[in-house]
């Protein structure tokens, strides 16, 4: 064979959303990318004098193409895009819906977790195959990352922990080395403004459109999930076949003012479509109402402020695509916490008072904050009541590609924004008074990781403060190899900033093999 697979630039196949009438899926069916090449064109936020510049983004499966760093090819349409220096990089769509518009019915989710396991199986390995590519024998060199939209993510979830470990008793972890999804009703589909009962009648009894496939008892069906596990679990992490949560990044939109119509029954607190705390996964079995996941057993996250799809949709976004291509390909993982938090405000008898913790994340040439919390708009900031506050508080998990960086430049720089807003209502005997929120603190600060010798062994965290001038300061390094600084003194809130930068990816996490 004369082209290898090199890790982790292995395929990467495209897994469409919820076609929801005939009409749809005729549309998808004649779109040769099935949306994934869908562009964005904004206002950009330009000085003088581009004013009238257009801001264009060509869609992450083209500019997966596009970028030198990755060179992927398109093999949609028999392969005839995979170009001879680099056939093993090649981008795929799956077509679950072409059989569907031919017989005019919808398919199973199962079906259709079927048709993508045909493809990445048979026909993507076939092909390399085909192209001088060594997939090794019993294809054990192949493996593909999955990158769904919506209902997508349930059409790989059900392949992953269904179809590949119980139909064709295989490891889903010797096929897919990393799966992504934007958008994707992980916990189904919540209808906040119709009454839980009548959502629930609607969609066992009347089934329209096939909706079903979002209700709880038929999720858990097509999961092979049963009451130990919530429906949003990838199931047992001690089985054989347990694909590791942590090679799981999930994209979650927070944007419903940009959606259709249907974003006035789903409610705030979403995308227009899927409720921002339905669109993530999990691992291990449910702790119950009163203990939370730990971050350890929580797929790897990014909150966007995007819609579920349309002209400001969460799959044709620089946010998702910047997301993406850092936990791919990147070489740095970034975790972000506050410890040792307190608040210095005045208690006030007979007064409540709880606080919203915002952090937004950008890194350098992103163009975007690629993680926001933020109460307004997002509706999405940090929440406790003050008796309630952490000593810790994970404020995001970020990935960084030290490539991406220019040649002269020795660092890999990310910014992040903190405010903490205070937020009380005095209990009465007949009503509550709410107080306006105040702001008791607000900074932001720039962060860089790397060395002016480029050495591994020497990666140093710089910082300065944006309110500053100042030169860069070094922060300190602690023998669990994190980084800390104090939060600037505001009188109101005291904490220690941590940093932690480690090498990704982490076998230990993925259990790459």
């Amino acid at each position: 064979m004369k082209y290898q697979i090199q890790p982790p630039f292995y395929p990467i196949v495209y897994v469409r959303g919820y076609a929801m009438r005939s009409d749809e899926r005729e549309e998808t069916f004649y779109d040769t990318y099935y949306g994934f090449a869908a562009t964005s064109v904004e206002k950009r936020q330009a000085p003088a004098p581009k004013y009238w510049e257009a801001d264009m983004f060509e869609g992450q499966l083209i500019r997966f193409m596009k970028l030198r760093s990755y060179a992927y090819a398109d093999a949609v349409n028999r392969g005839e895009g995979i170009p001879p220096s680099e056939p093993a990089r090649s981008l795929w769509v799956c077509r679950f819906y072409d059989r569907d518009y031919f017989e005019d019915k919808v398919r199973s989710i199962e079906d259709h977790a079927r048709e993508l396991r045909d493809l990445v199986c048979k026909e993507i390995p076939e092909r390399l195959r085909a192209a001088d590519v060594d997939v090794g024998r019993d294809n054990a060199n192949h493996k593909v990352i999955l990158i769904a939209h919506s209902m997508g993510g349930l059409v790989c979830r059900t392949l992953i922990q269904n179809i590949l470990p119980f139909e064709d008793k295989e490891d889903p972890k010797d096929w897919i080395h990393r799966f992504v999804t934007m958008g994707t009703p992980h916990r189904g589909i919540e209808l906040s403004r119709i009454p839980d009962f009548l959502q629930r009648a609607i969609a066992q009894n009347l089934n329209p459109f096939d909706s079903n496939i979002f209700s709880e008892d038929r999720m858990r069906d097509y999961l092979k999930l049963d009451k130990d596990y919530a429906v949003h679990s990838l199931g047992d992490e001690s089985a054989p076949h347990a694909f590791p949560v942590k090679r799981c990044f999930c994209l979650i939109g927070s944007d419903h003012e940009s959606y259709g119509a249907v974003r006035y029954a789903t409610g705030n607190h979403s995308d227009g479509l899927v409720k921002q705390s339905n669109a993530y996964v999990v691992s291990g079995s449910d702790p119950g109402k009163d203990n939370e996941y730990s971050d350890e057993h929580i797929a790897y996250y990014a909150n966007v402020h995007r819609a579920h799809s349309g002209r400001r949709g969460i799959v044709n976004s620089y946010e998702s695509f910047e997301n993406i291509q850092r936990f791919l390909f990147g070489d740095i993982k970034i975790r972000i916490s506050l410890e040792n938090i307190e608040v210095q405000t005045p208690i006030e008898k007979g007064v409540d008072a709880f606080y919203d913790f915002e952090f937004l994340f950008s890194i350098r040439k992103s163009n975007a904050f690629l993680h926001r919390r933020q109460q307004d708009p997002c509706e999405n900031a940090l929440r406790f009541k003050r008796e309630d506050l952490p000593k810790t508080l994970v404020l995001h998990t970020a990935f960084m590609n030290s490539g991406l960086k220019d040649d002269d430049e020795h660092y890999s720089h990310f910014s992040m924004r903190f405010r903490v807003l205070e937020r009380k209502v005095k209990r009465g005997t007949f009503w509550d008074t709410d107080y306006p929120e105040r702001q008791i603190y607000s900074e932001g600060l720039e962060v860089r990781v790397g060395n002016e010798n480029a050495k591994e062994a020497d990666t140093e965290v710089g910082f300065h403060w944006l309110s500053d001038v100042g030169e860069w300061q070094r922060a300190e390094r602690y023998p669990n190899g994190t980084y800390r600084l104090q939060l600037r003194n505001a009188g109101a809130i005291k904490a220690d900033l941590v940093v932690e930068a480690l090498p990704w990816p982490n076998n230990d996490l993925t259990r790459d093999r």
